[in-house]
């Protein structure tokens, strides 16, 4: 997917201080250097207008708009950068987007050529009416601020239309590694994706699927508790409480996978509250190793999908739908199911805020062209912005760019 030409490794010691005070501008004295961000896409006619923007390892931006020939020039202090561009266009029936991203752009002296000439693939999408609203993962401080309290965590979904969706055959799944600040990434080789340029996205572990028969109403938002169903505020105050007949929960203790081993882990799954009926409960199919589905506490990449032609149960039931990162064939700890990237309906990429450096992109960009920082164990939820209210209603932003389309917000929505 990267085509980067005539790009040289540079000593950027001299650049990590100070440039780029704001998103157009640092200081006069560093040298800088051309560089050249050239859009394709197959059948891409109007090319001008797009802004890419280039943001360096300290996470300072610098941004341009691309000309008729699709191409956006900068002038840029050596560094290594990462590169984006994403566009909405509104058609009458629906929503167009457009993103793409490289990553590991280096930017120095002793070029072989006056410009560096990048070629930034586009991928077209169109925006779903069902969207992740909310991500609470990275659990709460306890009464004595002793600590964190991590299980109780949950994803919201939210009916984005005016028309009834219905839940039959949709799965919810997570990406290999658990948190985008692994020190190893399995799944990537010389910086790339090994599944970019393939149909599927890697789901660990185990995926969870909706009973048949639900629906979310229009406009409407779905509480899915993922541990700890029950009223966690009894203990800890910080904490939520889940004992609600509308929300829905993780809740199988009888999916067995390759290890003989259940979600059964009472820590995870206490029995939900008797509030919350066993028809709302989410069933597992479990292929990868341990008792909990562990959704990270600092950087979980959440993915909602719908399968075609079968049930979330028989896809993932299938051992020829499963694979392995690169040299770990075999090791259930490493289990992935090949879930189809066209089955997506929403994803969101979650960076560490703490360890800002090290964070990796595992969702592919036409999926989510970005990533939400969130800080752990104090309280803090991911939520989606509104993009407009019509007739009373919210409707959220949905670019397919986690960066644009989240904040991390000081505690959960549920909390009142």
């Amino acid at each position: 997917m990267k085509d980067i030409k005539n790009i040289t490794l540079y000593t950027i010691g001299i650049v990590l201080s100070g440039f780029f005070a704001a998103c157009t501008s640092y200081d006069a004295e560093l040298p800088t250097y051309p560089v050249s961000i050239q859009l394709t896409m197959d059948g891409l006619e109007q090319k001008d207008s797009f802004e890419v923007t280039l943001t360096n390892n300290l996470g300072n931006k610098v941004m341009a708009f691309t000309d008729n020939d699709g191409i956006a020039h900068f002038n840029i202090p050596a560094g290594i950068y990462q590169g984006s561009t994403s566009k909405i266009v509104e058609n009458f029936n629906s929503r167009i987007v457009y993103n793409a991203s490289v990553s590991d752009l280096v930017v120095g002296e002793n070029q072989q050529a006056s410009n560096t000439n990048i070629t930034l693939p586009v991928i077209r999408t169109t925006t779903n009416i069902l969207v992740i609203k909310e991500i609470y993962t990275g659990g709460c401080q306890k009464n004595d601020n002793s600590g964190a309290f991590n299980y109780d965590k949950c994803i919201i979904l939210y009916n984005n239309s005016p028309s009834e969706v219905s839940l039959d055959n949709v799965a919810i799944g997570m990406i290999e590694p658990y948190n985008a600040e692994a020190s190893t990434h399995s799944f990537i080789s010389d910086g790339k994706l090994d599944y970019e340029e393939e149909d599927w996205i890697p789901a660990l572990n185990g995926i969870w699927y909706f009973q048949n028969g639900h629906k979310i109403q229009p406009y409407s938002e779905l509480v899915i508790n993922t541990s700890g169903a029950i009223d966690n505020t009894i203990v800890y105050a910080n904490s939520i409480n889940y004992a609600n007949k509308d929300y829905f929960c993780f809740y199988d203790t009888e999916s067995s996978g390759p290890d003989g081993k259940t979600y059964s882990s009472k820590l995870y799954y206490p029995a939900p509250s008797s509030l919350i009926p066993v028809s709302q409960y989410l069933k597992a199919v479990k292929y990868g190793n341990g008792t909990a589905w562990m959704m990270s506490n600092t950087s979980p990449a959440i993915i909602v999908f719908r399968t075609e032609g079968c049930t979330p149960k028989d896809f993932a039931s299938n051992n020829e739908n499963i694979t392995y990162p690169s040299g770990r064939q075999g090791n259930n700890a490493y289990s992935c199911l090949k879930v189809k990237r066209s089955w997506v309906i929403d994803a969101v990429e979650t960076f560490n805020a703490l360890k800002q450096g090290d964070n990796k992109k595992r969702i592919t960009p036409d999926l989510d062209n970005g990533a939400v920082m969130h800080t752990s164990q104090q309280g803090h939820s991911l939520i989606r912005k509104v993009d407009k209210v019509v007739d009373g209603h919210n409707i959220y932003l949905d670019t397919n760019n986690s960066t644009n389309d989240f904040y991390e917000a000081s505690q959960c929505s549920l909390k009142k």
